[in-house]
């Protein structure tokens, strides 16, 4: 399993732009059977900082998505919404997990 969790600063006033673009696209990854999770999450204390909660079954599936016609289209949308890079970490479990 891989977890990817991906926090995005987004431009003033871009907000209900960027929630909806994640929305249109969520429905796609999750049509991928390795693609698990696909969540956005809005932090409490900062208005216009979203984390995105992904899980992969796979190395292959994250490649797979990563790899995308709509990962593409998606990171090309998203570009304009952002007031920077995005910071992505990607993590593997350790050890024995339930």
């Amino acid at each position: 399993m891989i977890n990817v969790v991906a926090k995005f600063v987004v431009v003033s006033g871009s907000e209900q732009t960027f929630e909806d673009t994640i929305s249109e696209f969520r429905g796609k990854y999750m049509a991928d059977p390795g693609c698990l999770r696909f969540d956005l999450q809005k932090h409490a204390k900062a208005e216009r900082t979203y984390v995105l909660l992904e899980t992969y079954d796979s190395g292959d599936a994250l490649r797979r998505h990563g790899e995308s016609e709509d990962y593409k289209e998606f990171s090309a949308r998203m570009k304009d919404l952002l007031a920077q890079k995005p910071e992505v970490d990607i993590l593997r479990p350790v050890g024995e997990q339930v």
